[in-house]
């Protein structure tokens, strides 16, 4: 990012940890709908660092291993210093059976599926199979994934495990990857994790993360990592024939709400894309925002939009017209 000011490390939280502003999201070179090969994968992480890119959040269950596969192969022989690390746990990887299936959304799963387990059984094998594919032994973050709705087996179980990973110099930050701030919330107040991912909940078609969760965060000093920040693509493709939003068809309102936004940028002369990413930035409780990516162009695309100059009259402009809360942090 050639010494932008989004190319820099950040402190996570409250923790010793500290992580790069902006990274990659794992799961699209895990093959997310759709395949992506070895070598654009390579790419894809090669092009994320190259360019500033360089805090990798990935996952077991992204590809049942393929996604940290992949970034394992990407940075093996690089300097530490070069990149952070996160991933997840909560999910182990076993064989495909008849009442076992497979992740319906990753487009091979190679004969593996993934179950939850948040035992310290399952943590600790969690966390060596992530090792191994990952060719990395400490990790600068791991989250418990997708708890929602097992908050209680999360708190009991999963989090004093991966506590004792924390005081043992196994993980330098611990938290939750969750696609709701309200989870998110209850976690926070049940145990003391130092961040959280919140997935798709915080971008410039929702902001109900700043009613209690932002404000929590702040008071305590615990880190927000935003991914999803183009709800999954609307706000990175607007909202064109099969337009998505969390992973499916945009319902009406979201499209409605949607375009316009965009033609407010477009009359800025800003790309959506641009303003989704800036605008997430600028709150001053996310810690670093993840990118998901498939290919290297991808990667350029959303580089050159950080760097897009956005004028302080769209979000005066969104505002005005209702289209983004008043209280919203902007650029």
């Amino acid at each position: 990012m050639g010494g932008s000011r989004y190319d820099v490390k950040v402190r996570v939280g409250g923790s010793g940890a500290s992580v790069w502003r902006v990274g990659l999201g794992g799961a699209p070179i895990g093959g997310l709908f759709s395949q992506v090969t070895g070598e654009e994968a390579a790419a894809t992480v090669k092009a994320a660092l190259r360019l500033g890119l360089r805090h990798l959040d990935t996952a077991p269950y992204y590809g049942m291993g393929l996604s940290e596969e992949r970034i394992g192969e990407a940075i093996r022989g690089r300097r530490r210093g070069e990149y952070t690390v996160s991933t997840k746990v909560g999910r182990v990887l076993v064989p495909v059976s008849p009442d076992k299936p497979p992740g319906a959304e990753w487009s091979d799963t190679h004969g593996m599926t993934a179950v939850f387990d948040f035992s310290e059984d399952g943590i600790r094998k969690s966390v060596e199979g992530s090792r191994a594919r990952l060719g990395v032994e400490d990790f600068d973050i791991l989250f418990l994934h997708d708890c929602d709705g097992r908050e209680e087996e999360a708190v009991r179980h999963a989090y004093p495990a991966l506590k004792k990973m924390k005081e043992a110099g196994e993980v330098r930050a611990i938290g939750a990857g969750l696609n709701r701030h309200e989870t998110a919330l209850k976690l926070a107040k049940a145990a003391e994790f130092d961040c959280f991912l919140l997935a798709g909940r915080y971008t410039l078609l929702e902001q109900g993360a700043m009613d209690e969760f932002f404000p929590y965060c702040a008071d305590r000093t615990i880190g927000v990592i935003a991914g999803g920040v183009f709800n999954s693509g609307i706000l990175a493709s607007g909202v064109g024939p099969g337009a998505t939003y969390d992973y499916a068809r945009a319902p009406r309102e979201v499209l409605e709400k949607a375009r316009k936004i965009g033609e407010a940028c477009e009359q800025a002369g800003v790309s959506l894309k641009a303003a989704a990413l800036q605008f997430v930035l600028a709150s001053p409780v996310v810690t670093s925002v993840v990118i998901g990516c498939r290919s290297p162009a991808e990667v350029e695309q959303n580089f050159r939009a950080l760097g897009e100059r956005v004028p302080r009259g769209l979000w005066d402009g969104l505002k005005s017209r209702g289209l983004l809360r008043e209280d919203a942090p902007t650029p």
